[in-house]
């Protein structure tokens, strides 16, 4: 519930102006609070007053910390950071400390969501022999996929239903998994690729944007992680075998219920790369 201190507030209008879901008016010389059921709780209102006079009855003003002028991080920082991350799968056998797990965690929380759902919810494994588990059971679901879709007749079936270009991505997916199967050393058969922390992302039923929700969260959790000379990187096939096995979904304690949208691993890195890699420009078309 958002309140306005008619004793402090100079009726600026700032917070009317910000509001997305306009549930705050400005009456006459007043500014009032009037469609509290339309409300989404993004609290912009208390972070614009600069009177203190709007406040929420969720959080204390004390924990909306007062930003500075001067910037934490220049936009060239960001932008190093940015260009020096990179999917890291090769780790070393050490523990990621729970405090430091608790930092880059925390950072989810300022995630955007659709409509300020904050639906997000996360599931963090660091039990080695529950992550090995579950690696196992993952790579067994996708070879038992691989042996249903190697056969002619069903290639032809996918391409019936599904069109020769999703035939061809799937095919393409068979192929690197049996390359995957086969490679060496040994570390390169795991799925999780003997990471340290598992980290997935899910909602709960009826979140409209809980795919774009959890991916994003994730985001901002790997970006923190490579700060803090940590890497990471997406692993699609934790998704993809618990639609297939529910089994992989008790294990990580996802209720079943839940939509599993996302997951990443997280570890020390072994190498040290020398160089960014460039990329070509996305294509941007210009509206004036």
């Amino acid at each position: 519930m958002i309140k306005i201190d008619s004793g402090k507030c100079v009726a600026c209008g700032r917070c009317v102006e910000v509001c997305p879901a306009l549930v705050i008016e400005k009456v006459g010389d007043k500014v009032k609070f009037v469609h509290a059921d339309s409300c989404i709780k993004c609290y912009h209102c208390v972070a614009i007053c600069p009177e203190e006079a709007v406040t929420c009855s969720e959080f204390p003003i004390e924990d909306f910390q007062k930003i500075t002028k001067t910037q934490p991080a220049s936009p060239a920082a960001l932008e190093r950071l940015l260009e020096r991350r990179r999917s890291i799968r090769e780790f070393k056998n050490k523990a990621v400390p729970w405090d430091l797990l608790e930092e880059i965690t925390a950072v989810a929380a300022h995630a955007p969501t659709g409509h300020n759902d904050r639906g997000t919810q996360l599931t963090i494994v660091t039990n080695r022999n529950r992550i090995n588990s579950i690696d196992k059971r993952i790579f067994n679901t996708f070879e038992s996929l691989v042996g249903i879709l190697d056969g002619k007749l069903a290639k032809q079936l996918i391409k019936t239903i599904a069109g020769t270009d999703t035939a061809k991505e799937i095919e393409s997916a068979v192929r690197l998994f049996e390359r995957f199967r086969e490679s060496n050393p040994e570390k390169r058969k795991l799925i999780l690729r003997n990471a340290p922390v598992l980290i997935v992302a899910h909602t709960a039923p009826g979140v409209a944007t809980g795919k774009d929700d959890c991916v994003i969260a994730l985001d901002h959790i790997m970006l923190a992680a490579n700060a803090r000379g940590l890497g990471a990187t997406w692993i699609g096939m934790v998704v993809g075998a618990a639609k297939i096995d529910p089994w992989i979904k008790r294990q990580l304690k996802v209720p079943l219920k839940n939509s599993l949208h996302a997951a990443v691993i997280i570890g020390w890195p072994v190498f040290r790369y020398q160089r960014t890699i460039p990329h070509r420009q996305i294509p941007v078309s210009w509206i004036n």
